[in-house]
């Protein structure tokens, strides 16, 4: 029943998934934003040296905190089921949905990339690499031997920051699902911005 008192907010989740695929596959906005950001002159994305320091922080250590952070709501969800802790039965569904979203995010992110087969920007040819640029639903160039197959895109880190976006589901009261749904476009954008 709750599935359906939330079915404009999954519809409006749905059209802005078909929306955005759309964009990727129709328009050049994915170049677009890559050539502001990739600097052409040094042949270097403007992260790599951050990356190359702070990675353990800003890419090891976020994965690790969203991990700890679902470890956190299982337990929390287990003592619910104490009566010590029996304040927290009202939690248990806000729990669970942020936990399944933790995890399936990234996992189904990492079954699309078996699909899409599409290269990292720092993989194709146009920003230094060795592969062609193609968009999600298109084919290869016919002369393109493909010895690895690409496992670029959609970005699974990204996908662990976006999972966060349940936090707006979790909450009833409108200001609670603006202030935890911002927070979890927030932590997506940069976990995906990171990355370029």
């Amino acid at each position: 029943m709750n599935f359906l008192k939330n079915w404009k907010g999954i519809l409006i989740t749905a059209v802005l998934f078909i929306v955005n695929l759309w964009v990727i596959q129709f328009t050049d906005f994915d170049l677009y934003v890559q050539d502001r950001v990739y600097n052409f002159q040094t042949g270097t994305w403007p992260l790599a040296a951050v990356h190359a320091r702070y990675g353990w922080l800003l890419y090891s250590g976020i994965k690790a905190a969203l991990a700890l952070f679902a470890l956190l709501l299982i337990s929390l969800y287990a003592l619910s089921f104490t009566e010590k802790f029996a304040g927290l039965k009202q939690y248990r569904r806000v729990f669970i949905c942020i936990v399944l979203s933790l995890a399936l995010c990234p996992l189904i992110a990492s079954e699309a990339k078996k699909v899409t087969n599409i290269y990292c920007p720092y993989q194709i040819e146009r920003y230094g690499g060795d592969n062609p640029y193609v968009k999600p639903f298109s084919q290869y160039p016919a002369d393109f031997v493909q010895r690895k197959k690409a496992r670029g895109f959609p970005a699974g880190h990204a996908a662990g920051g976006f999972a966060l976006l349940s936090l707006f589901f979790a909450f009833k009261e409108r200001r609670h699902r603006i202030i935890f749904g911002s927070l979890g476009l927030a932590v997506g954008i940069f976990m995906g911005t990171y990355q370029i």
